[in-house]
């Protein structure tokens, strides 16, 4: 466990002493919004300036108001989050699809609310400001950060100096580099947000008076919030709503626009609740009502099924083994094993049956069905063929530019006859990456493998078994990453990324924060003049 020393951890209240703003700034802005208008329109005419007036124009005069009083009402708002990071970790683990959704809905409408400002100025700005604030602490903590930093870097370089400048015409906002429709602007800021869940999430847990209540507060949350979400899918798929017909299969999508992501969205969100039930046994089943962790759990896992992704399914099915078979490790689940295998017994019955009775078709025929469906791999084993071809020992280690593999992708497929429009993925990280960013683009999943390695070792070394079910999460988590990355757009597209790096940092941080405070109550409690060792310690933890 990487040793973080106690100065970063010393907690402080949102107002430490230092100057804060007035109260009266926003009033003093809002009236000096109101009197300006009124100087240049009544007093400057009044002693004989009217070039000024004639020269700005109502029109102005309100845009500068407005801009005035905006920005007074912005820089309350950074005072405000800046001293909180939990609210823009809060706002990636609750309110993210919500907000896709809803912005997707518009769009379909024709009004577009520019999210991506919207979101740079509300959420990167003010995260990459903690983020920068807390530099130091979080490298030191998250020993994987410094990989992604380094990745995220020779992927910024790309951008600026060797970037294929990917469009895609289906996108609005023409073919312009920063538009709406430009796949670098698109996987340069998925990208960036992963960086800042990382960042945000570990500073949020480790500058936490109370991180436990913290944890236990998101954790409730996201089952509130999945558990909504999950229930609207099912009500609304047998009446055509939020499924989508693909491959001759109607799959559910969710709050999103494909089943690919839904399904991989559920997939990570499942093999993070299902650790969640193991973490909360023992001493720590009080901290979460068990109606709520097992009723989530139960109508997650309807929808999940609801996707009918044979990838997600089978991914998760091989992460759900590995999570609870190194929970067995730890007494309270061990002595919850026939409760928990009981519990397991009810929901995937329980699930199948009301998958069955929501399609009308039984799991097990349609999942058989989809096996035999080949022309998706097909297609995509042909498409990685030549993208592979185009890798030589000469441009291995710088790449074509940035996003150039789904330009490739692009011509490869506009005029093939077996698909209805020209395609933009690549389905295959691996492949994207190194054909993008060369070698060098693997730093993602150095990354990645960093936070196996810690998973695996920090399991071994925990001072107490029931510090080991955090990280069993995190390796659920990752083996699921990285499997998927080889299939689909896992690493930057929609939120299932995004999703990943934080909740594999916020445990981490958490297991940190626990791992800590047992070592200090030990040290408390251990004679002054013995000697301090670490079997010391595991004794009396034991």
């Amino acid at each position: 466990m990487t040793p973080v020393s106690t100065a970063y951890l010393k907690q402080s209240s949102p107002h430490t002493g230092k100057a804060t703003p007035s109260a009266a700034l926003p009033v003093c802005g809002a009236l000096l919004g109101v009197l300006l208008p009124l100087l240049v329109y009544w007093l400057l005419p009044e002693i004989g300036v009217t070039t000024l007036a004639e020269s700005l124009g109502i029109k102005r005069v309100i845009l500068l108001c407005g801009a005035l009083i905006g920005g007074v009402i912005y820089w309350h708002y950074l005072k405000f989050v800046l001293s909180r990071p939990q609210l823009p970790m809060a706002f990636i683990l609750l309110a993210w699809p919500l907000v896709a959704f809803f912005n997707a809905g518009l769009l379909s409408i024709g009004l577009n609310i520019h999210l991506r400002p919207l979101l740079i100025l509300s959420l990167a700005l003010p995260s990459l400001w903690i983020s920068i604030q807390h530099g130091k602490m979080l490298l030191r903590t998250v020993p994987w950060l410094k990989y992604y930093l380094l990745f995220f870097g020779w992927l910024v370089l790309y951008f600026v100096f060797f970037n294929a400048n990917a469009v895609d015409p289906r996108l609005s906002g023409g073919e312009e580099a920063m538009s709406e429709g430009s796949v670098s602007m698109v996987q340069l800021t998925a990208y960036f947000y992963c960086l800042m869940g990382i960042s945000i999430s570990a500073t949020a847990i480790l500058k936490a008076h109370n991180y436990k209540s913290l944890f236990d507060t998101l954790n409730k949350g996201l089952l509130w919030v999945s558990s909504l979400e999950a229930l609207v899918t099912i009500i609304g798929y047998p009446f055509g709503m939020f499924n989508q017909m693909l491959d001759g299969f109607t799959r559910a999508i969710g709050i999103f626009t494909h089943p690919n992501p839904f399904a991989h969205h559920m997939g990570i969100l499942m093999v993070y609740l299902l650790g969640l039930f193991c973490y909360y046994q023992g001493e720590r089943k009080l901290r979460m009502p068990v109606w709520l962790l097992f009723g989530g759990i139960v109508v997650n896992f309807v929808a999940f099924l609801l996707g009918l992704s044979k990838t997600a399914l089978g991914v998760f099915g091989l992460c759900a083994g590995i999570v609870f078979l190194m929970n067995l490790a730890v007494p309270a689940v061990r002595k919850s094993f026939i409760q928990i295998l009981l519990g397991l017994v009810i929901l995937f019955p329980l699930g199948l049956f009301a998958f069955d009775a929501l399609t009308g078709q039984s799991f097990f025929s349609l999942i058989e069905s989809r096996i035999d469906q080949t022309q998706s791999l097909t297609w995509r084993t042909m498409i990685w063929q030549d993208l592979m071809a185009g890798v030589n020992p000469m441009n291995i280690w710088f790449g074509h530019g940035f996003t150039a593999a789904n330009d490739t992708v692009f011509h490869l497929t506009f005029n093939d006859a077996k698909n209805a429009q020209p395609l933009m993925m690549v389905h295959n990280a691996y492949i994207a990456l190194v054909y993008d960013l060369g070698i060098p683009g693997y730093l993602m999943f150095a990354a990645a493998l960093s936070i196996i390695i810690n998973a695996i070792r920090n399991w071994i070394k925990a001072v107490r078994p029931a510090l080991r079910t955090e990280h069993s999460i995190m390796l659920g988590l990752t083996v699921y990453f990285l499997i998927v990355c080889g299939f689909d757009e896992m690493s930057y597209m929609f939120d299932a990324p995004l999703l990943f790096w934080t909740l594999a940092t916020l445990l981490y941080c958490v297991n940190l924060r626990e791992q800590q405070e047992q070592q200090s109550q030990a040290l408390g409690a251990l004679p002054i003049k013995s000697k301090v060792t670490r079997q010391s310690l595991l004794e009396y933890l034991q």
